[in-house]
């Protein structure tokens, strides 16, 4: 406990969430910060917002998810005709992965203080690891976007990632940090666990990434479990938000927290990123 304990000192009352400026929020940080210890807002499936109830897991466009305050996208790609479309399960999004690089670029040259992390998965493809990361390399030398990317199996610091995408690998082929790397990064995804069992789970981890820092800690609230993702989404995220303002109120480098509908519960991407 005696790490929790030691954030009561550092913090000296929540502002307003007015006070956060959602769109430039790294700005109040360091270059020299590792990116370990910040509470990084994110989204699952953050470009699932078509295909049903069971399909859709948000609401708004990348570049609303960026202004708004979301530094973490969790990007599913389908290997299609030598490109990647954006899918979640079999429903294609209306996007391909350059419509979510072009709006990465645009929101990083307007706010060149922040970084977005970006996990990188195959979804509704099963081509090999050697056809998934051609496609990948793709994009980065023929289709321009190499010098968008932070690229390497370090976490770095916030100055080396300003202005950048971190890439964040979890699929073979793919260059960057591992998804899969346990001993750099901890992962809390029960994706299939009632709101009532998930939410203890969210819980520790939250308590973990504070008292055993250390790793690049990520911590999903959202659940497809017997309901749609946004019924379970207005249960859980009430919750979460609750605790962040009540029992962890003065803790500090919660890691990354990907929800989906974050948007729906007024004040709480603020909250998070006031966890800094």
């Amino acid at each position: 406990m005696g790490a929790l304990a030691t954030g009561a000192g550092v913090m000296l009352g929540a502002p307003a969430a007015s006070a956060v400026d959602v769109q430039a929020w790294m700005a109040a940080h360091g270059d020299g910060t590792d990116l370990r210890r910040l509470t990084i807002p994110g989204t699952h499936d953050s470009g699932a917002r078509f295909g049903g109830p069971w399909s859709e897991c948000q609401n708004t466009t990348i570049a609303q998810q960026l202004d708004s305050g979301i530094r973490f996208l969790d990007i599913r790609c389908r290997v299609t005709g030598g490109s990647f479309a954006i899918h979640h399960g079999p429903s294609y999004q209306n996007m391909m992965f350059g419509d979510v690089l072009v709006a990465c670029s645009a929101f990083l040259a307007a706010h060149p203080s922040e970084t977005v992390l970006m996990r990188v998965k195959q979804e509704y493809s099963s081509d090999s690891d050697a056809t998934f990361g051609a496609v990948f390399t793709d994009y980065l030398d023929n289709r321009g976007w190499r010098s968008l990317f932070r690229i390497g199996d370090t976490v770095p610091t916030l100055g080396e990632a300003r202005g950048k995408v971190v890439l964040i690998a979890d699929n073979g082929g793919l260059p960057g940090l591992k998804w899969w790397d346990g001993g750099a990064i901890a992962i809390q995804d029960d994706w299939n666990a009632l709101p009532n069992a998930k939410y203890p789970k969210i819980e520790a981890h939250f308590r973990k990434a504070v008292e055993q820092p250390g790793k690049l800690y990520i911590n999903f609230v959202s659940t497809s479990a017997s309901l749609p993702p946004r019924w379970n989404s207005d249960n859980l995220n009430p919750r979460v938000h609750g605790f962040l303002d009540g029992t962890a109120n003065t803790w500090k480098g919660l890691g990354i927290v990907p929800m989906d509908y974050p948007n729906t519960r007024s004040g709480l991407v603020a909250s998070l990123i006031r966890h800094n």
